[in-house]
């Protein structure tokens, strides 16, 4: 898995030529970007005259090509989910125009709950509802012409050097906080050259030819050949420490795994960020021992522990705050969250079991929902959860199951028998199943009697003490302990926000229904005490 740390660069007499050599990359880039995606240039015949002309190495070259074909490829899947977006934005709309029609024909007509109102009340209402089913309509027309124009698009996606934020505000100055044009000139053209990157390779000395970091702290930078007579071929910068992950890098200096560096201008303020690929840590968990299922909620993220049958032994609420909070501070929640999680996994030796969502055709309606479940949507960060959530258990060695949502919570039927919490019951609803996680099943020693077989030994249809009768009943009696599970003592769920759960074992007398739990079929006739009447 990559990871990339960063560290400040403190030394600020390097500042002036590293200002010199993103504005050298950056102009480059963008020259580039028009030569092989506008003109449509072979990229070696640009790589031939781009290193003659403008004094590059051959490695400086395919850094600033890497770098570019990231930013096309990113701008690509953008415009893409931008149709998607469209597309989901076109059918909420749709959705919302045929409730509102309904809602038309009936105050109309009377019929429904219109039937109720007063007459004029009922024509001011109907008013409403027509001029709201107008403005859909007129929002409808936009949206189909906004998805015809992005799918008709031809050519590259476009590509705004700086952010068409900044580009935009030259035209508000004032609104902004620019006091005049050069002060908005000024900041454009710092925003055009706030980077380099220096692309590694594990086939290089160091893992880069171009910025490569010695023993002692010292990063040696190769200098551009346009600029080498100014500031000379190479620059030594000392006292290079990174707070986090100097372990990591030293491990990828002496395994000769390739190193990139990218340098970012920040506030007038130079950083180095260091990406590399972490050697994978020695799993600590197994399938065959349970896992630990986890259910991300708006407010809390719900855990529980499984056995290898599939029954829960424990589970816990861990509260995530996270709704009118920063990004940093979500992040920070989460993090918590997740490294509770996966020390809880690693103590136990089981794997984490999550389940694999994507809410972004939710979150592309949030238009047509109400406030409440919009803002509920929004705050939703089961993205970063899941990426932080991944980053932590490959650190820690925890294997991460991701399993389909579909029908998880089909075991939230059981929550009162388990004594668990809704969303305890959905992480338990999260175990995986299947040949592929736990292995294969044993196989039966004896033919499995159908469904019409089962049900003619309930109505005695079988001769008493014949083969068929006996693996008719042993299934039955297989099928019935297997849906009822180990129920708890007492009726009602608990729904605490402890997250406790104390799972009870069966005593004597113990019917398989918890106390307060009707069995089926016990409204029927034949099961009434006399006197009871329908």
């Amino acid at each position: 898995m990559q990871v990339t740390f960063q560290t400040r660069l403190r030394d600020e007499a390097l500042y002036p030529l590293l200002d010199a050599i993103a504005a050298l990359y950056q102009r480059l880039q963008r020259r580039l970007f028009v030569d092989l995606y506008v003109r449509r240039r072979p990229v070696e015949e640009c790589k031939r005259e781009y290193i003659a002309r403008h004094g590059l190495t051959a490695r400086q070259f395919n850094a600033i090509t890497y770098e570019l074909k990231g930013k096309v490829r990113a701008a690509e899947e953008t415009r893409q989910q931008r149709s998607r977006t469209l597309q989901g934005q076109i059918e909420a709309t749709e959705k919302a125009i045929r409730k509102l029609q309904r809602e038309d024909a009936a105050l109309a007509k009377g019929s429904g709950q219109a039937r109720k109102l007063p007459p004029h009340e009922r024509v001011e209402r109907r008013q409403r509802v027509r001029f709201r089913l107008h403005q859909k309509n007129r929002r409808l027309a936009m949206l189909r012409a906004r998805l015809e124009a992005a799918e008709n698009h031809q050519g590259p996606s476009s590509l705004c050097f700086g952010s068409r934020k900044l580009f935009r505000a030259q035209f508000h100055l004032a609104e902004n906080g620019y006091a005049s044009h050069d002060e908005w000139l000024q900041a454009w053209r710092e925003a055009r050259s706030d980077s380099f990157f220096c692309l590694g390779s594990k086939d290089e000395t160091g893992g880069n030819q171009t910025c490569t970091l010695l023993p002692g702290g010292t990063l040696r930078l190769r200098v551009p050949n346009a600029l080498a007579g100014e500031y000379g071929t190479h620059v030594l910068i000392r006292g290079v420490r990174f707070a986090y992950g100097q372990d990591v890098l030293g491990a990828a200096l002496a395994a000769g795994q390739a190193i990139s560096y990218r340098f970012v201008r920040k506030d007038g303020t130079w950083y180095l960020h260091a990406t590399t690929e972490r050697m994978p840590a020695p799993a600590v968990t197994h399938r065959q021992a349970g896992a630990v299922g986890v259910d991300l909620n708006p407010g809390l993220v719900a855990v529980a522990e499984i056995d290898r049958s599939g029954n829960p032994v424990g589970t816990r609420h861990i509260p995530v705050p996270i709704q009118g909070r920063r990004k940093e501070q979500v992040l920070a929640t989460l993090g918590e969250a997740v490294a509770d999680v996966v020390a809880w996994a690693k103590a136990a030796g089981k794997p984490v079991v999550v389940e694999r969502l994507d809410f972004r055709a939710k979150k592309a309606r949030l238009r047509e929902v109400s406030d409440r479940h919009a803002r509920r949507l929004s705050h939703f960060a089961y993205a970063s959860f899941h990426a932080l959530l991944i980053a932590r258990a490959e650190r820690e060695g925890v294997e991460v199951i991701t399993v389909n949502p579909a029908f998880t919570s089909v075991i939230g039927k059981f929550m009162a028998r388990y004594g668990l919490s809704p969303h305890a019951a959905a992480a338990v609803g999260d175990r995986p199943a299947g040949p592929e996680v736990w292995g294969a099943a044993p196989v039966r020693k004896r033919p499995s009697a159908t469904c019409e077989e089962s049900r003619a030994a309930r109505l005695g249809r079988l001769a008493p003490g014949s083969p068929r009768r006996a693996w008719a009943e042993a299934d039955a009696c297989f099928i019935r302990v297997s849906l009822r599970g180990r129920p708890r003592q007492g009726g009602t769920p608990i729904r605490s926000g402890t997250g406790g759960c104390r799972l009870a074992r069966p005593g004597a007398g113990w019917s398989g229904l918890g106390p307060g739990v009707r069995s089926p079929g016990a409204n029927r006739r034949e099961h009434r005490s006399p006197g009871v009447v329908s």
